[in-house]
């Protein structure tokens, strides 16, 4: 897989996934945002999911966000809150791109709605690429998440630094061993600077191309331990 440097200029409309519904999901506005919510009667866990960079076409219905949530609602939907949404500009979402700042807003106006449907209960925050950049720092600003797991973070793109230290609690990250955007190297000493859990996935891309289902089979453990 060819190393790559330096992203291209977005498209001015850069194309998006599709809408596709998950099971015990309901269309929610939390505030000007768009998302899609699932809350049990007696869950013991919440999730807040964020998607890739809204620049470059990620949306909540992004594949590996979307692996993430349907894998939930497979295995952990009598237990398990979660919601996943739209930052900023995508979709139905007011407002524009903010290079990351608004974006953590997004993510926390997020978990204070799930936190408010499924109280008292631990969260985890979880991202795909940017979504992992914006739920570490989101984390770090809030109280109550106590685990945060980043998936195919691009190193070579955001900076993690400041802020994104702040958080404390448990950390992990998924990684491809053939990933475009953070060699193995990169994600080594992230995860050493983190003070975070690697996993490697061998023959896997940025984008988990390989088997999506695998990586989301992996990932709810991790998001949510309290389902095993």
């Amino acid at each position: 897989m060819a190393r790559i440097e330096r992203l291209p200029p977005p498209e001015p409309n850069p194309v998006r996934s599709p809408p596709v519904p998950v099971r015990g999901e309901l269309e929610t506005r939390i505030g000007t945002l768009d998302a899609r919510v699932h809350v049990p009667a007696s869950p013991v866990r919440s999730v807040v999911i964020c998607h890739p960079h809204p620049l470059y076409g990620g949306s909540m219905h992004s594949p590996v966000p979307l692996a993430i949530a349907k894998t939930l609602a497979d295995r952990a939907a009598d237990r398990v809150a979660w919601a996943r949404f739209d930052f900023r500009g995508v979709g139905a979402s007011a407002g524009t791109y903010d290079d990351g700042r608004g974006e953590v807003d997004d993510a926390r106006a997020v978990v204070a709605h799930l936190r408010a449907a499924a109280p008292g209960v631990p969260m985890t925050l979880c991202g795909h690429s940017f979504g992992s950049w914006v739920a570490l720092r989101a984390a770090g600003l809030e109280s109550g998440i106590d685990r945060v797991l980043l998936v195919a973070p691009s190193t070579r793109f955001f900076q993690f630094r400041d802020d994104a230290f702040a958080f404390t609690g448990a950390k992990f990250i998924f990684l491809g061993d053939r990933d475009e955007f953070c060699d193995l190297d990169e994600g080594r000493e992230l995860a050493k600077r983190l003070g975070a859990d690697l996993r490697i996935f061998e023959g896997f891309d940025h984008h988990f191309t390989k088997s999506r289902r695998a990586m989301a089979e992996a990932a709810v453990p991790v998001v949510a331990p309290e389902v095993e």
